[in-house]
């Protein structure tokens, strides 16, 4: 008896489109509406500021709607998007399926099913909830003034000697920094639980509870490094390309 699992039939947009041209169509109904959006909200941001009596330049304006985008709207996503890989890894690793040693499939490239619920008791929602205005608005803090931006490439400038060094050092700055301090901050909260879990103290629910806290918050700090990076890159092409 074939334990291969059957097929899953395709659900959602356009399902009955074949590849490559449903990916393309998608990518069609969903680009050029936050295209035209995007420039709207541009366009509106300099009359308001305009009406109000702080003039923005249209690179202001442009890095502002792209900052709180990706802050506001993918930040979310993307933890949606790593909480559910990390969980789909884990339970892999669980089940045998990825040996000790074996190179992990590189992120998103393999089909996943959705992350278990994380439960949580109002207390832990309510820090949940303060955890994601505190990295929301420290991401608007850094990103949303176009001359923050250009404070962090003067900071790389200085103390860079070159475009190699100097894309070394970005990267240490704006992807190593965070990500590396962020989860040394959460094994470091974390390690009275995962105590527990590998002495064998606690079983069942309340180790899978812990585990998906665990890898809840592991891709918070996973997204937020990558909102950042994202915000920094389209910032960078602004003060390139625009300024």
């Amino acid at each position: 008896m074939s334990l291969t699992p059957a097929p899953r039939k395709r659900k959602g947009l356009l399902a009955s489109v074949r590849e490559p041209l449903r990916t393309i169509l998608i990518l069609i109904m969903v680009v050029i509406p936050a295209v035209w959006g995007g420039l709207a909200l541009v366009i509106g941001l300099l009359f308001l500021s305009e009406s109000m009596g702080q003039l923005l330049s249209f690179e202001q304006a442009f890095n502002a709607v792209l900052s709180v985008f990706l802050i506001l709207v993918f930040l979310p996503i993307c933890h949606a998007g790593c909480h559910r890989w990390f969980w789909h890894v884990e339970t892999r690793k669980r089940s045998g399926e990825y040996a000790v040693g074996e190179k992990i499939p590189p992120m998103w490239s393999e089909e996943t099913e959705p992350a278990l619920p994380l439960k949580a008791s109002p207390r832990e929602k309510l820090a949940y909830a303060l955890l994601y205005a505190a990295a929301i608005g420290l991401l608007l803090f850094i990103y949303l003034p176009l001359g923050h931006q250009e404070a962090i490439h003067r900071f790389i400038a200085r103390y860079s000697s070159g475009r190699a060094s100097a894309a070394s050092l970005a990267t240490i700055v704006i992807i190593w920094l965070p990500l590396i301090g962020g989860m040394i901050a959460l094994f470091t909260y974390m390690e009275r639980d995962m105590k527990k879990v590998r002495t064998g103290q606690v079983t069942g629910a309340d180790k899978q509870r812990i585990e998906l806290r665990l890898n809840w918050l592991a891709a918070f700090v996973t997204a937020v490094t990558m909102t950042g990076f994202m915000c920094y890159f389209l910032g960078s092409l602004i003060l390139r390309y625009l300024a």
